[in-house]
């Protein structure tokens, strides 16, 4: 199998496990902060919980990079290219009804 033909076949919903990554952003940036809140630790004297905020950002970039390579993997293109299609209006030819300007 050729990985053109691996990427046309429609996803499953088991393929899609790997969505569950995009927690662990929502966890670093709310969950823990109470945690990382009381910590005096000031590296380049900058805040604990500033530091853990920016490296939350860099985190969340890592994992939706992740995922949307995981996706394109999976075959969403085609399921997206499919999607698109459907909900595009029709366009009509400006000759369609017949009328020759």
């Amino acid at each position: 199998m050729t990985s053109a033909q691996r990427r046309e076949r429609p996803p499953t919903a088991g393929s899609r496990a790997y969505r569950w990554l995009l927690v662990l952003p929502f966890i670093w940036q709310v969950a823990l902060v109470p945690m990382v809140n009381d910590v005096s630790f000031a590296p380049f004297n900058v805040p604990f919980p500033m530091l853990w905020q920016m490296l939350g950002v860099i985190a969340t970039t890592a994992v939706v990079g992740l995922v949307f390579r995981l996706d394109r993997r999976s075959g969403v293109d085609a399921e997206e290219r499919e999607f698109i299609a459907s909900t595009q209006p029709a366009v009509r030819s400006p000759h369609a009804d017949g009328d020759a300007s």
